[in-house]
């Protein structure tokens, strides 16, 4: 009963905070490398890749403004890359427009930046990560 219940996805509550704490484990892994000068930010960029600009995302809920530029950026790709993923054996792969079309309406929802969607879009960086 619980799983017929769930407004959005497929998983339940405690399923999705498992899930969703990859974001902390992968900051606490990263922290730990000693990184040079110029790639020192990665973990701090890594842990915010699921923040939302109106602060719904997860696991920290950080506001547009608390958002890394970098971390902005790296939300686009990786949606993009979730959805359109051949590899992944538990969700089919969906076709590139549509890919665009949700992270477009997720900027329309003023939930990702529309400036760094447009030169996601404007570089066609789709096309070049979805080549096999």
């Amino acid at each position: 009963m619980r799983f017929l219940t769930i407004p959005k996805g497929s998983l339940d509550p405690e399923e999705r905070v498992q899930i969703e704490s990859h974001v902390i484990h992968s900051f606490r892994f990263l922290n730990q490398i000693p990184w040079t000068k110029e790639l020192k930010n990665v973990p701090v960029i890594a842990k915010a890749h699921h923040e939302k600009l109106d602060g719904s995302g997860y696991p920290y809920h950080m506001k547009a403004e608390e958002i890394p530029f970098q971390s902005k950026m790296m939300t686009i790709s990786d949606i993009f890359d979730a959805l359109t993923a051949r590899d992944r054996p538990y969700k089919r792969a969906v076709p590139v427009e549509r890919a665009l079309d949700i992270i477009g309406q997720e900027v329309k929802s003023q939930l990702l930046d529309p400036i760094l969607f447009q030169l996601f879009l404007d570089a066609k960086i789709f096309e070049i990560t979805s080549k096999e």
